[in-house]
């Protein structure tokens, strides 16, 4: 049984390494002009219907979004050591309070979104590993400039996920998942409890 278990690993890590080889890492970078792309002709561009329609504009973000941006995996990351303490329920509870806020905050951020002040760079020189790192610059009303890294994993030959975040060396993900651990150990490690606190914290940047 041993012998048979690692025959099988052995062969699945081949195969992974064999469909990875393959991936080209400039499809990382084509997922993100697309994702561009896509919020200037679906929102930007029908900014005068969308402005007066809260509904049409989450749902317009959440049809751009929900290719790129897996929010149970992002649950599982954010939540991390704790993940595997919840219920599927809180789980799920945690994905609908992100997802849901989420939308609704940048929703209207989005909105006012110039795609022209938005740069992505040709790719660098990436590190090992499946992630692939996309720079881009933004430019604010005042000219200061934002260094972007999107980081995208493969979740096939030709597509491709977020995976993180880095905006001015500030590490989204991780800084997500430092805010939910400290929300635990406030909450006596209620689950429920630090899951509504974390919802409170994503609705604070709406004001």
């Amino acid at each position: 049984m041993r012998q048979l278990m690692l025959g099988l690993v052995t062969t699945l890590m081949m195969f992974a390494g064999s469909v990875f080889a393959a991936v080209d890492p400039e499809g990382a970078r084509d997922q993100v002009l697309r994702v561009v792309g896509d919020f200037k002709t679906k929102i930007v561009d029908q900014r005068d219907v969308l402005s007066n329609d809260s509904d049409k504009l989450r749902d317009a973000m959440r049809e751009i979004i929900a290719p790129v941006v897996d929010f149970d995996d992002l649950a599982k990351k954010v939540m991390g050591k704790y993940y595997r303490q919840a219920t599927p329920e809180q789980v799920s509870a945690f994905v609908g309070v992100t997802e849901g806020t989420l939308l609704r905050t940048y929703s209207a951020a989005v909105i006012d979104f110039d795609p022209s002040r938005l740069t992505v760079l040709p790719l660098a020189r990436q590190k090992p590993g499946r992630e692939v790192r996309v720079d881009a610059k933004f430019q604010l009303s005042d000219g200061s400039p934002v260094d972007i890294a999107f980081y995208m994993e493969p979740a096939s030959s030709d597509q491709w996920m977020l995976s993180n975040v880095v905006i001015n060396n500030i590490n989204f993900g991780l800084t997500f998942r430092k805010q939910f651990g400290v929300m635990m150990q406030q909450n006596g490690n209620d689950i429920d409890q630090a899951i509504a606190a974390w919802q409170k914290s994503l609705a604070s940047t709406e004001e």
